[in-house]
C-alpha cells in the first residue's frame, strides 16, 4: 500500500468537520475488513501511461485480489442519484465513501459514475410530485452534494446516455433549446460550479462507434460543450453487444474510423464500461483480442474501465473474468500478458516507396512501456538472413548506406523488463542512388510548440508556426466543428527545428475551426477563425 496516500487521505478527512466521523469509519473498514491488500501484487496497468480498471457495484463486492488486477475504481449501482437519495433529503453515502475512500487510499483513480441519467433517478423527480423549478433545485443540490463530498475525485461521467436516456425532469434544466442540448450544457455547468477544477468531465454514451451517424450527433454534443470550454473528455462505453451480437457485427474499420473522429476533437477518451459476454472461453479470448487492443493501442484513449469481472458481480452474465473455482478465465490471462508487454509498434516511413535515399531514415510509432526497440533490415521477405539486426532506444533509426536500386524489408519489435512483443507487420521501400546529409541544426527547440496562428480572425490566408525538438513523424491537420478532417497541412517526417505552414481557407466556409498538431509523444489543438 501507499501509505504517504493514505496518511494525506486521512489528513484530508480531518479537514472536514462534518463528514470525518463516516468517512474515517469507511476507511478503516476498508483496509481492516474490505481488502486485504497483497504487498506483492500490483495492478496489471502498473507504470503504463493508461490505467486499466473496473467497476465496483457497491461496498459488499470488494474482493481481496482487486489491486493485483486494477488501478482505477468506478462505482456501479453505489453513485447513481436513485441509490443515493431515495426520498428527499434521505441520503445513502455509505457504499459510495467506501469505494472513493478505497481508490484514495490505493492510490487508484476515482472516476464518478454518475450526476445526470435518465435511468435510476429517484422517484420523486419522476413521479410528478415536483414542478420545473422544484426539479432544478433538486438537482443543483445533488450536484453540490457530490462534489462537496468527493473534492478528489480524477473523473466524473456529468451526463450519462444523453442520446439513449434522457431524463424526465430535462424541462429542468433548459430542454433542448437554442443548441438542441441546453439540459447537457445546464448539467456540465453546474458541475463545473460545484466540482473541484482539477476534476474531468465527462460525457458518456454507448452504441456510438459501429454507426457513422451516431458519431455525428454524439460529436455535435461534445462540440456544444467543447465551445463553452465545459467538457474535459469523451466517454464511450465499449460493451460487447455495441459492436457484436446475434446476426449483427460492426466492421473493424468503422469502429476505428469513428474513434480516430472523436479523437480529432482533441479530447481524451475513456472507455468506461468494457465487456466481452461470451460463455465459451475461446471465443470471450479471441473477442478479446480482437477488441480490447482497439482501444488500448488508441493514443487518444487514456484508460479502460472493465464493467465487473468476478463470476457473480457482473452486469452481463458472462462477461466474468474470474470464475465460481476462483480461477483466471483465458481471457484474463491473456489480458496481464499483453498489458504488461509492449504491444507491437506501427511503422510510419518508409512504407513501400522507391528511390529512398541508401541511408534511409526508419521511423515508426513508440510502443507505450517500450524500453527498447528490435529491428531488423533484409533482402528477404522472409527475414532469411538480415541486414541489420540491433536494438535501439529511439523510435527513429539513420541507417548506413545500403546498396542502391535493391529492396528491402523491415519491421520492428518492442520489449521492456516484462517481455518483448511481436513483430510488427514488415513493410518494404527500394533504395535509389543518392545519400542524404544528416547533419542537423544547431538551433534545436527544447519542446513541442504549436503557436498560435497569425493573423486570427482570417480571410482567405493564416500561418501556424510549430517547433519540433526531435525527429518525429508528425500531423497538422485542419477540423471543423464537428470533428471532421477537412485538410492537412503537414503529414511526414520532421527533422529538429521551427516550421511555418500556411492555411489557405479560399475554399472553406466561413467559420471557427481547429487546427492540430501530433506526434507520438506530444498533441496540441488550438482555434482558429475564417472570416467571409
Amino acid at each position: 500500500m501507499n501509505w504517504k496516500l493514505a496518511m494525506k487521505f486521512i489528513s484530508h478527512i480531518n479537514t472536514s468537520i462534518v463528514l470525518k466521523r463516516q468517512r474515517v469509519s469507511a476507511l478503516f473498514l476498508c483496509l481492516t475488513i474490505l481488502i486485504p491488500i497483497n504487498s506483492f501484487c500490483q495492478p496489471i496497468a502498473e507504470g503504463k501511461t493508461k490505467f486499466l480498471g473496473n467497476a465496483i457495484t457497491d461496498q459488499n463486492s470488494f474482493h481481496s485480489n482487486y489491486s493485483k488486477y486494477w488501478n482505477q475504481v468506478t462505482p456501479g449501482n453505489s453513485g447513481k442519484w436513485g441509490h443515493v437519495e431515495s426520498t428527499p433529503g434521505n441520503y445513502n453515502w455509505i457504499g459510495l465513501d467506501t469505494i472513493y475512500n478505497y481508490a484514495l487510499a490505493n492510490g487508484f483513480k476515482y472516476k464518478h459514475h454518475c450526476l445526470i441519467w435518465g435511468n435510476q433517478q429517484p422517484t420523486f423527480m419522476t413521479n410528478g410530485s415536483l414542478d420545473s423549478a422544484a426539479q432544478r433545485t433538486e438537482i443543483e443540490n445533488w450536484i453540490r452534494l457530490v462534489g462537496e463530498r468527493y473534492p478528489d475525485m480524477d473523473m466524473i461521467d456529468v451526463v450519462n446516455e444523453p442520446i439513449h436516456a434522457v431524463p424526465a425532469y430535462v424541462n429542468a434544466l433548459g430542454g433542448s433549446g437554442m443548441t438542441g442540448w441546453d439540459w447537457v450544457v445546464t448539467s456540465f455547468s453546474l458541475a463545473r460550479i460545484y466540482c473541484d477544477s482539477s476534476v474531468k468531465l465527462i460525457l458518456n454514451e454507448y452504441s456510438i462507434l459501429g454507426d457513422y451517424n451516431a458519431t455525428s450527433t454524439y460529436l455535435r454534443i461534445i462540440d456544444t460543450l467543447k465551445v463553452r470550454g465545459l467538457i474535459d473528455a469523451i466517454g464511450i462505453q465499449g460493451h460487447y453487444f455495441e459492436f457484436k451480437g446475434s446476426g449483427y457485427s460492426w466492421p473493424i474499420s468503422t469502429i476505428k474510423s469513428n474513434l480516430d473522429r472523436l479523437a480529432a476533437t482533441g479530447l481524451p477518451i475513456y472507455i468506461t464500461e468494457f465487456d466481452i459476454n461470451e460463455e465459451d472461453d475461446n471465443t470471450q479470448l479471441a473477442n478479446y483480442k480482437t477488441y480490447f487492443p482497439i482501444f488500448w493501442e488508441h493514443p487518444a484513449v487514456q484508460g479502460i474501465t472493465l464493467w465487473g469481472y468476478y463470476y457473480d458481480d457482473v452486469w452481463q452474465g458472462n462477461a466474468y473474468l474470474i470464475d465460481e473455482r476462483r480461477a483466471e478465465r483465458p481471457a484474463l490471462k491473456w489480458l496481464r500478458n499483453y498489458v504488461i508487454s509492449p504491444f507491437p509498434p506501427v511503422l510510419i516511413s518508409p512504407k513501400g516507396t522507391t528511390g529512398e535515399a541508401r541511408n534511409p531514415l526508419l521511423v515508426w510509432h513508440a510502443s507505450d512501456s517500450a524500453a527498447t526497440y528490435h529491428l531488423q533490415v533484409s533482402t528477404s521477405s522472409t527475414f532469411s538472413a538480415f541486414i541489420v539486426d540491433t536494438s535501439v532506444v529511439d523510435t527513429v533509426l539513420q541507417l548506413n548506406p545500403l546498396d542502391s536500386n535493391t529492396r528491402y524489408y523491415w519491421r520492428v519489435s518492442a520489449a521492456n523488463s516484462k517481455g518483448e512483443s511481436d513483430f510488427s507487420s514488415s513493410t518494404t521501400f527500394v533504395t535509389g542512388s543518392q545519400i542524404v546529409d544528416v547533419k542537423e541544426s544547431e538551433l534545436i527547440p527544447d519542446a513541442f510548440v504549436l503557436s498560435q496562428n497569425y493573423p486570427n480572425p482570417f480571410n482567405p490566408s493564416t500561418v501556424i508556426g510549430y517547433q519540433v525538438p526531435a525527429t518525429a513523424h508528425i500531423r497538422l491537420k485542419i477540423y471543423n466543428l464537428l470533428g471532421q478532417e477537412v485538410m492537412t497541412l503537414f503529414e511526414g517526417v520532421r527533422r529538429p527545428g521551427s516550421y511555418k505552414a500556411t492555411l489557405n481557407g479560399s475554399k472553406l466556409s466561413g467559420g471557427v475551426y481547429f487546427y492540430r498538431l501530433t506526434s507520438d509523444k506530444f498533441v496540441e489543438t488550438k482555434k482558429l477563425l475564417l472570416i467571409k
